[in-house]
């Protein structure tokens, strides 16, 4: 589908005019430290009503969350159900970035991250609610499976739409050259996939605290070394795209293998644990535990597969016209007031 600029721009062009000493022209889009992005003038009135939507839908459910986590440390801080409740705190979490990053940035995946994130959070309340009997089934958990099951259809359909109308923006960074083009979704995909990865590989380590807040030395020790390096080694990721780093790719994916070692790791521990002791774990951690290391396991797959595909693309110019276009566009702009001070010097 070929993308539609707003309204507005069909009667003035949005273009950086301000390089050239224009600054009354209607901008809808900047340009930041992390690359170019839609302005709120550049929004369409369907991407307003999907960031309006998702947003009430967020805070809700971090609302509710955050009220059933309370009752939790208050009532039993050895339940898992201060797990659940911090799983669906940091999935909240993500999906906001997803909205927010994925419209005003027109990240086409990571508003279908956003889908799989709303999908993941509906399967972890019904699974949450379902698990318990009559007596562990509060009103609260209720009405977050009602909220959840009535508010993620639309939320989906209107990500999916918003998604579809995506492209502006792309051909604003890097032209009308399909080969750039091409080599940018590529490159968006790897990126997206990153934060993706982020967020599963969160939520396994997050699945350690099976006991609430009653933890061992060795969950301590994996919940303060896991995410951390999550963290580290997917913002390497990232600045490995952007800069073009060909030989930090290398290390990029053999400090990966750690990752997959230590969800098949859990896995297998888990599953010895139930063997030798079938009530010592509730099964709905152990699903969740499943759930989100399959997860976990196939976004490290695709991240693998991406890596090749991106840094084959090194080297062709993307870096040049997408990631370095601050610099450039600074660049361009000194020089032009160089020029027009050496012009007013010499006459």
């Amino acid at each position: 589908m070929e993308p539609e600029p707003p309204a507005s721009e069909n009667k003035t062009s949005s273009g950086d005019y301000s390089k050239y000493g224009i600054t009354n022209v209607t901008k809808y889009t900047k340009t930041t430290a992390f690359g170019k992005t839609k302005t709120f003038a550049g929004l369409h009135p369907i991407e307003w009503a999907f960031l309006v939507i998702s947003s009430v839908n967020i805070l809700a459910a971090i609302g509710l969350t955050l009220y059933r986590m309370i009752v939790v440390i208050q009532d039993d801080p050895g339940s898992s159900d201060f797990t659940f409740t911090l799983l669906l705190l940091i999935n909240a979490a993500f999906s906001g970035f997803y909205v927010i990053h994925g419209v005003f940035r027109e990240r086409v995946y990571e508003l279908y991250a956003l889908i799989a994130a709303i999908l993941v959070v509906t399967m972890y309340c019904i699974l949450e609610y379902a698990a318990f009997n009559v007596d562990g089934r509060t009103t609260v958990k209720l009405v977050r499976v009602v909220l959840v099951s009535v508010l993620a259809p639309p939320n989906i359909f209107l990500a999916w739409k918003v998604a579809r109308n995506f492209g502006y923006l792309e051909f604003k960074i890097v032209g009308a050259s399909a080969i750039l083009q091409n080599m940018y979704r590529q490159a968006a995909i790897f990126s997206c996939f990153l934060k993706m990865d982020l967020q599963a590989a969160i939520s396994f380590v997050i699945l350690a605290l099976k006991e609430g807040t009653d933890l061992t030395i060795q969950e301590q020790i994996i919940l303060g070394i896991g995410i951390p390096y999550s963290l580290v080694w997917s913002v390497g990721g990232w600045i490995m795209l952007r800069r073009e780093l060909k030989h930090a790719s290398w290390a990029f994916a053999v400090f990966g293998l750690v990752k997959p070692a230590y969800y098949l790791y859990k896995i297998i521990t888990v599953y010895i644990h139930i063997e030798d002791d079938p009530d010592s774990i509730e099964e709905t951690i152990v699903y969740s535990l499943l759930a989100a290391g399959a997860i976990a396991l196939l976004t490290w797959f695709i991240i693998m597969a991406e890596l090749v595909i991106v840094v084959r693309n090194f080297g062709q110019g993307l870096r040049e016209k997408a990631f370095l276009q601050r610099v450039s566009e600074r660049t361009g702009l000194l020089a032009s007031r160089r020029a027009n001070m050496n012009s007013e010097v010499e006459s």
